[in-house]
């Protein structure tokens, strides 16, 4: 096999999931530039959480190889992938309900340095203290400010999911793996949602965006990778995805639903 580029984040490679009969993902390869924002679309049934989940360690391909930053991470379990900073935010937000907007965050950053710390261990002072100029560009830069001594109940959809997108950049994630983070939002909160994400992590983390929104996806991406029933039907810039014909009768006229 070649080696992945020096200029790769993640690779994979020939990748094949089969459930029974089922082929979920047939030969799939997809390439994540350093530094790039590389998005994942196609309809649902596609195969696109199913590669997700192969990326992040949580199912096993029947073939096929895993690479970040050049090594091969293929048997390794989606903890140790999380460890080594492959890190994957969900489609439903995933928030400590207990817990202030500002605590959320500090508990991040304070898991990041002690994977192994107690529920505790957020309240001692020095990591407050530690952690405080983190926590306050990461509201800064995700725009909750105003709302840091607010429990998640009391924010709205757009807030949380730019908090949990927050938290996970505070873990220091080398690679983010956004799974439809635009899913549900209302128009104004996609919008700052999408500002954030363009401001506050593109060109420092890689990430591969899994989203519906085909304004985001062409405003956000360095590339694009298109599936059809487990397949990649093209991929490139987004450029030659806008021109591509067969992109366009497949999935960019107005009557598809994405």
């Amino acid at each position: 096999m070649t080696p992945a580029s020096a200029t790769s984040a993640l690779e994979m490679r020939d990748i094949t999931v089969r459930f029974g009969g089922i082929v979920a993902l047939n030969g799939v390869s997809l390439t994540l530039g350093a530094g790039s924002v590389h998005a994942l679309i196609g309809p649902n049934g596609a195969g696109k959480t199913t590669l997700v989940s192969v990326l992040s360690g949580e199912r096993r391909p029947n073939t096929g190889t895993v690479r970040m930053n050049g090594t091969d991470i293929s048997t390794l379990s989606a903890l140790r992938r999380a460890r080594l900073g492959l890190t994957r935010t969900y489609q439903l937000t995933a928030l400590f309900q207990g817990l202030t907007l500002r605590e959320n965050l500090l508990l991040s950053l304070v898991a990041r340095d002690r994977p192994a710390l107690s529920p505790a261990d957020i309240f001692r002072r020095r990591d407050r203290t530690r952690h405080a100029d983190e926590v306050e560009d990461l509201l800064d830069r995700f725009a909750l400010r105003g709302k840091a001594g607010e429990k998640p109940a009391a924010l709205s959809h757009g807030d949380r999911r730019r908090l949990e997108i927050a938290m996970a950049l505070a873990t220091g994630p080398e690679v983010l793996l956004l799974d439809e983070p635009l899913a549900g939002l209302s128009t104004a909160d996609a919008e700052a949602l999408v500002r954030s994400i363009e401001e506050g992590i593109k060109g420092r983390i890689p990430i591969l965006l899994i989203e519906h929104d085909m304004d985001a996806v062409f405003y956000l991406s360095d590339a694009i990778t298109v599936m059809v029933n487990g397949t990649v039907l093209a991929s490139g810039a987004p450029e030659a995805i806008r021109a591509s014909p067969e992109v366009q009768a497949a999935y960019l006229s107005e009557e598809d639903d994405f």
